[in-house]
């Protein structure tokens, strides 16, 4: 379905001015010679109008944009198929597509005339875009006759969204520990909260099959029990993503068309969620993602979910993480904890340290950025900075802690976080 307006270009409207009046000029003074020139001259826009409406000119729009999830820093293409369906071929048609709102200005061709029920296809590159959720189009097509009297202009209804993502390293093969790997409760789950302990039973519901009634369990609850279907085990992980607008800082000479990771410790977090995320799911984690400032933790079932979320997530405007202090603590204890944290602030290191079980075996882990060498590192540097107290005082609290600096790759940080653990995990394992 599209708009359509139709009107006279300003040669046209010269040229039937003109026209009339010399029809004018030459009825007054009895100029047949002049009143034959300017009905000819008011005619020709005329016909043109004319001719252009009876001949049903149709121009239809498809469009479709490549890819349709792509990487921050990635280009993003829009093929848009123009198709003349009538038999009459067109005058020159002009193009205009509306650009994504973050974008200035309009994308604009100029196509040659199409022959009847001919098609031609136009494409266009949208450069290197950040993190974000996008949309292109509507078209604005003007077509107009071989003499430019009459043009017409549709305005297509039809848009093109597509998803920028934050970009996702490969990280080593290196996981953290799964709930019943490590810790006093290791394999006692059962599997209506956690995992598959083969001899869990729950309360008979209508339906089930009478075989699976466990009659000891019944007998000494007094109600029907019933065996829950064995199946295999699944870790459970959380990734905290710290979103606050006072954790993280910008760079402020930051160049356009830079990698975002380098300019803003934000990006950098977001791409670290996402490349720790897509890794454990790859190690078939039970993944889910803490960054609601409600504290509702998003459970993800696969890599698309996960890159998509996060390409929409913005800062937010919380001074601390205490709102999350009760999701914390249960995923400390109930999933293997990763946490990606900007600057801390006291409030929020204590809500940390309380998250944390005391005398579980196994760690939370955190990846700590140091905010300041995205500002300056060298100025960072020569100063005193918090960040080291910051990470005594978790790892006092159970957590096992990196600190991240402006330009440290991903797969470093999760190497060097998970290096301790998978030996620790070693070590446990061996002693069993």
């Amino acid at each position: 379905m599209a708009n359509r307006r139709t009107g006279l270009t300003t040669r046209a409207s010269c040229l039937l001015a003109a026209g009339l009046t010399a029809v004018a000029c030459g009825l007054l003074l009895g100029e047949v010679d002049l009143v034959r020139a300017g009905v000819l001259a008011a005619a020709i826009p005329c016909v043109a109008a004319v001719i252009v409406q009876r001949s049903r000119v149709q121009v239809t729009n498809q469009r479709s944009v490549e890819p349709r999830q792509a990487s921050a820093g990635d280009s993003v293409t829009v093929h848009l198929v123009i198709a003349n369906r009538s038999r009459i071929r067109t005058g020159t048609l002009m193009l205009e597509d509306q650009l994504p709102e973050r974008l200035v200005g309009k994308a604009r061709f100029v196509l040659d005339p199409l022959g009847g029920h001919e098609s031609r296809t136009v494409s266009y590159r949208i450069p290197t875009l950040g993190r974000g959720h996008y949309r292109t189009g509507p078209l604005r097509v003007r077509l107009t006759d071989p003499f430019r009297m009459i043009d017409v202009t549709r305005s297509f209804t039809a848009t093109d969204e597509f998803v920028v993502a934050p970009v996702v390293d490969e990280l080593p093969a290196l996981d953290p520990p799964r709930t019943d790997e490590l810790g006093d409760n290791a394999g006692s789950h059962s599997i209506g909260s956690h995992g598959a302990d083969d001899q869990s039973t729950r309360e008979y519901r209508m339906g089930d099959d009478l075989r699976k009634i466990h009659w000891r369990s019944s007998a000494r609850v007094g109600a029907l029990m019933v065996r829950q279907e064995e199946r295999p085990w699944r870790g459970q992980s959380t990734v905290l993503l710290d979103l606050r607008g006072s954790a993280h800082a910008t760079a402020p000479d930051a160049v356009p068309g830079a990698d975002p990771r380098l300019t803003s410790s934000l990006e950098w977090a977001v791409s670290a969620a996402a490349s720790v995320g897509a890794r454990l799911l790859a190690a078939d984690r039970e993944t889910s993602l803490l960054c609601d400032p409600t504290g509702e933790r998003l459970r993800v079932a696969d890599r698309g979910r996960l890159t998509g979320y996060l390409a929409g997530v913005r800062e937010i405007g919380q001074g601390d993480l205490t709102a999350m202090a009760g999701p914390l603590r249960v995923a400390a204890r109930d999933s293997a904890l990763v946490a990606i944290l900007g600057r801390v602030d006291p409030v929020t290191l204590r809500t940390l340290a309380d998250a944390h079980p005391r005398g579980r075996s196994s760690p939370a882990l955190a990846m700590l950025l140091d905010v300041d060498t995205w500002r300056d590192q060298e100025l960072a540097a020569a100063t005193g900075r918090p960040v080291h107290h910051t990470a005594e005082v978790l790892r006092n609290a159970g957590w096992r802690v990196t600190i991240v600096s402006c330009g440290e790759p991903t797969a470093r940080a999760w190497q060097l976080l998970l290096g301790g653990t998978a030996s620790a995990r070693m070590n446990a394992t061996a002693l069993r």
